[in-house]
């Protein structure tokens, strides 16, 4: 290790030019990385919506679409129906669901839901929200897909404001002003090569987008925190800054690879989840704190070198918390502590269960404040089964909180009478109602003649013979028109070139509708609901939709939407949770096994960060909250890596102690080593973490950040006021090995304390 110390330190002015030059063509690349929206595109291959999605995208191809919902204050009926105009008048606006009435007209409200073919991050839709936004002003608010889209997700303001807060912890804890101004940079360089390096994955998801840089920066930050110090302590035992630097990256290197190392094999551990954003985030962040590992040592002692003189000139007093009464209640408290631990273990452990978790969640907005959103799902089914798709859904049409269902037997497949056609076709320039009947008599009343009726005659015939039971779609009617209707001299009178215009577009109309709708192997139905997208209530409507389809078609059904993909989630997320927490105990305990040659000291180290995981899950729920799926995961794989840190610093100074110091000693000095460590960088995990939690827009990056500020402080309590006494407790089997010659559980200085 010496000599690649020695490397480091004479090489770090070429290393650090290499690092900035990196640093200045990556980040102008992270603005060019692919970020993936569609969380759909993360479902497992063995998804039963997947595969569906996959059998409807080659049936029917694959289209954009999104949706805006627009409510618009003090309307008057007039300007109403001039709005809806305007809004339709959009050239990549496809549909406005508007109409007077109670559903779309509420205390004052007026909501338009407007339905695109384009994306939703597109160019074309965010000028349609601006523009939605410009002529409206404060009289509107938006929702949907678009309105997502182009909010922004963490204001720019925020983003200083983190960055502010961290200077000022760093500030409040480092031993210099200048400290943190190195810490930054050397953190700052890290991850802009990070998120530049991004460019070389297809894309990375947009929970991975948003929260990469400041994770890892959060997750990082000790690093720079563990050299610095070691620095300061070499330097009065070498004779020149270059010597002590050399000797700070020789004793630094175990602990701070030793960190990384935990924190790489949590995050490696979202590899395993079913659900694959969790294999985009954990690659991403662990490159993160990979790359950070490397900056550490290759550009942070030339930063520190460089800096050496007004580090020295900026001196200060660190914030220091007095620990010698701590120490004292740890020491002889120790067998209560120990037994208090693994009551909250065992306690925590089972009581988590009470807690409910959530598999989606829903952003305060005022449009869903006044008009109930509603959601869409798609049922995709064999055609061999379209005669009966129709019975299948009878009863569910009948559900008050399906609002609409649309296919293609109720809509073009279905056969309407005259009356019924003509109220389809209204406001098109179309035969009237009386001419139509006109025509469905032509069509359907037998002559036994076999020849034409004359117009005043089938004009009669009409008002006297015409039966309700006469029936057509309105592709047949359209072909009739064309076929039978245009080009017979009987109806020239009636017949005017805008109407045959009209016909020949209802007809384009009709075929390209009906391919949406139906193809040759494959039909869908869309249901439109009031179920939110998560909930008990929706998983058990859906169980009913798919039990119909079992019993009464022949073919196989699938249905696909965000409710769908709850339904999975929910159906394999206890499996999932109890894999990925194995995995990344394991993970994690070989990594501290290997670092402390010991079987006892990961188990304690592991089960103490894991305690913290559980007493956030356990306190959330007895505070009346739930817990996002996603977040729990994440953070099961985020925290137990990043915090068992702390645990790991504590533990090393207090072995190095207990060499020559007794119990009590040996905590004290272990806090006097590790908790300025500890406390800056779990700060900077709780504050920035907390605040992001808050203010996040996308509500499931939020949670997982908050979350994650949770957990860490769960964490980092048992540490600081758990771990010591436990350790104590297990003494023997924690303080090294060569030591037992010399120092035992009863030696002098223990007694003494």
């Amino acid at each position: 290790m010496q000599k690649v110390s020695a490397f480091l330190v004479d090489k770090r002015k070429i290393l650090l030019g290499l690092f900035l030059v990196l640093a200045a063509v990556c980040l102008p690349l992270a603005g060019q990385v692919r970020i993936n929206y569609d969380l759909t595109q993360y479902l497992p291959d063995n998804s039963h919506m997947r595969q569906g999605m996959k059998l409807m995208e080659q049936e029917f191809g694959k289209a954009d679409s999104s949706q805006l919902r627009v409510m618009v204050s003090g309307l008057s009926d007039e300007e109403k129906q001039t709005e809806y105009e305007w809004l339709t008048g959009f050239e990549q606006v496809s549909l406005v669901a508007w109409e007077p009435g109670e559903v779309y007209n509420r205390d004052g409200y007026t909501l338009y839901e407007i339905t695109t073919e384009i994306d939703s991050h597109s160019k074309e839709a965010a000028a349609l929200f601006q523009a939605v936004h410009e002529k409206y002003g404060d009289r509107v608010a938006t929702d949907g897909s678009i309105h997502e889209a182009n909010v922004p997700l963490l204001p720019l303001y925020i983003i200083v404001l983190s960055v502010g807060l961290i200077a000022l912890i760093l500030l409040m804890m480092c031993k210099s002003w200048f400290e943190p101004v190195i810490i930054m940079a050397n953190i700052g360089i890290a991850v802009a090569v990070n998120l530049g390096t991004n460019i070389f994955f297809p894309s990375i998801s947009e929970y991975t987008f948003n929260i990469a840089g400041l994770m890892q920066l959060v997750l990082s930050m000790d690093y720079s925190i563990i050299l610095l110090n070691r620095y300061a302590q070499e330097k009065e035992r070498n004779p020149d800054n270059l010597s002590a630097m050399k000797a700070a990256i020789s004793t630094a290197f175990p602990a701070v690879t030793g960190s990384s190392l935990t924190t790489v094999a949590g995050l490696l551990c979202l590899i395993f989840m079913s659900f694959r954003i969790g294999e985009n985030m954990g690659i991403a962040l662990a490159k993160g704190v990979f790359i950070s590992l490397i900056c550490v040592f290759t550009v942070l002692p030339s930063l520190i070198l460089m800096g050496d003189k007004l580090i020295t000139r900026t001196r200060k007093k660190a914030l220091k918390i007095p620990m010698g009464g701590c120490s004292r209640i740890e020491f002889k408290g120790r067998a209560v502590i120990i037994v208090l631990f693994v009551a909250l273990f065992v306690g925590a452990f089972f009581l988590k269960n009470n807690t409910e978790i959530l598999y989606m969640l829903q952003t305060n907005n005022p449009v869903d404040a006044v008009f109930e959103e509603r959601y869409q799902m798609v049922l995709l089914y064999e055609t061999k089964d379209s005669h009966r798709i129709a019975d299948v859904l009878a009863p569910i049409g009948e559900d008050e909180k399906v609002t609409d269902i649309t296919g293609y037997y109720n809509t073009l497949g279905k056969a309407y009478s005259a009356d019924e056609i003509s109220e389809l076709f209204a406001g098109a320039s179309l035969p009237d109602p009386s001419l139509i009947k006109m025509i469905y008599t032509d069509r359907f009343m037998e002559n036994p003649s076999g020849e034409k009726l004359p117009l005043i005659s089938l004009y009669l015939a009409a008002q006297t013979a015409y039966n309700e039971d006469w029936a057509m779609t309105p592709a047949e009617l359209v072909s009739y028109l064309q076929d039978n209707v245009m080009e017979d001299p009987r109806f020239a009178d009636f017949i005017t070139d805008e109407m045959r215009e009209q016909v020949a577009q209802a007809g384009d109309m009709i075929d390209e509708y009906a391919t949406k709708l139906q193809g040759e192997r494959y039909g869908r139905v869309i249901l439109t609901t009031l179920y939110p997208e998560d909930s008990a209530e929706t998983r058990a409507f859906l169980s009913s939709v798919s039990e119909r389809c079992r019993d009464m078609l022949e073919g196989e059904t699938w249905l696909i939407g965000n409710s769908v993909l709850n339904g999975e989630m929910a159906e394999t997320f206890d499996a999932e949770l109890n894999r990925i927490t194995l995995l990344s105990a394991l993970a994690i305990f070989i990594v501290v096994a290997l670092t402390f040659r010991s079987l006892i000291i990961p188990f304690v180290l592991v089960l103490t960060v894991q305690c913290g995981i559980y007493l956030t899950l356990l306190f959330i729920g007895l505070s009346g909250g739930m817990i996002y799926y996603l977040a729990l995961l994440m953070v099961q794989c985020i925290l137990i890596g990043a915090t068992i840190d702390y645990a790991i610093l504590y533990t090393s100074y207090y072995r190095e102690h207990r060499k020559s110091e007794g119990i009590q000693a040996s905590i004290q000095g272990a806090y006097d080593g590790a908790l300025h460590t500890i406390l800056t960088s779990a700060l900077i995990m709780i504050v920035i973490a907390g605040i992001l939690g808050f203010v996040f827009g996308n509500p499931a990056i939020g949670e997982i950040c908050l979350t994650i500020s949770r957990g860490a402080l769960s964490a980092t309590l048992l540490i600081v006021f758990i771990l010591p006494g436990v350790l104590a407790a297990l003494d023997r089997f924690v303080r090294p090995q060569k030591s037992e010659k010399g120092l035992n559980s009863q030696s002098e200085p223990d007694r003494k304390e």
